[in-house]
């Protein structure tokens, strides 16, 4: 059978019509050439755009990675110098008290019955913080911005003044500063109140100075969770990593739906603390990690 020729007497190409089960013809070779540059734009611009993300990736590695290395040192550090054996046993004491419901005897209960009882008082300390996520999520979703706000801005100063000043307070008996006591709490007051400033207002504020204020807010929470006994602190490490993998990973999850709630086109926006306080949470675990670590071989 002759093949049907164009106007310069060439063959026309065949192409298989898989719809109808045979050939169609071409009427010239630009609609094929145009299907090959369009199909090879698409591959150019895919392999653009797995670039562009390979790039991003790695600056946002190497922009967090940094801060986050010296938060793990100086918190090993403050926890290892910034402690005295009569600081750790009161620290038990007091964090026994605010957050054990089921008190822990660490000298007549077998390991087994510690463990359940710490897993028990980890299960409540993390239903806890689930509850004040889903109420968090609940004011984003709401509107509720000067409530949400505020209850952030007042957390971060009870934060950096009542716990930073208990941790500022032990180094200076352990190392004998002398200081007078007014001096100590203008100094905390200003600590404090620069410190809210710098991470939800950050106007003229200089980057180094806001992440100066999330490493030393980091610190004081790693040193406050030191003073947990070690079986206490690995099982609320292991209670707080399921609930993070449950709160990122899963539909229901209050992180999961509090970042669908930001992607809005809509969605008011957030200071960074807001972000930052559940960004870094998983790099807080290993925080706590090192402090028992610490803590055990000293």
């Amino acid at each position: 059978m002759i093949e049907p020729s164009n106007a310069d007497g060439n063959c026309l190409p065949n192409h298989h019509d898989d719809t109808r089960g045979g050939f169609q013809r071409v009427e010239n070779y630009d609609a094929c050439e145009s299907d090959d540059e369009e199909s090879t734009d698409g591959d150019d611009e895919d392999i653009a755009l797995s670039l562009n993300e390979l790039m991003y990736s790695a600056h946002s590695f190497h922009v967090i990675s940094l801060p986050v290395s010296i938060t793990m040192v100086l918190a090993a550090l403050a926890v290892t110098y910034i402690n005295t054996p009569q600081t750790i046993q009161q620290g038990a004491a007091l964090m026994s008290q605010a957050y054990h419901v089921w008190s822990v005897d660490t000298d007549n209960d077998s390991t087994s019955k510690q463990i359940f009882k710490d897993f028990a008082n980890g299960l409540v300390i993390v239903t806890v913080i689930g509850t004040m996520t889903f109420g968090i999520v609940l004011l984003y979703k709401y509107r509720c911005m000067k409530v949400l706000i505020g209850y952030m801005m007042f957390s971060s100063m009870t934060l950096l003044g009542i716990l930073g000043g208990e941790l500022f307070n032990v180094a200076i008996e352990k190392y004998r500063i002398p200081i007078d006591w007014f001096t100590f709490v203008f100094i905390l007051v200003n600590f404090a109140v620069v410190g809210v400033t710098a991470i939800f207002y950050a106007v003229g504020i200089p980057t180094y100075i806001t992440q100066g204020y999330l490493i030393a807010s980091s610190v004081i929470i790693s040193w406050q969770l030191s003073h947990f006994d070690t079986i206490s602190t690995w099982t609320l490490l292991i209670m707080l990593g399921l609930y993070d993998l449950c709160a990122v990973l899963t539909p229901c999850g209050p992180l999961r739906f509090l970042v669908n709630l930001m992607s809005d086109d809509d969605a008011p926006e957030m200071p960074g603390k807001f972000v930052c306080c559940y960004v870094v949470s998983p790099f807080c675990l290993k925080l706590i990690m090192l402090s028992s670590l610490y803590r055990s071989f000293i």
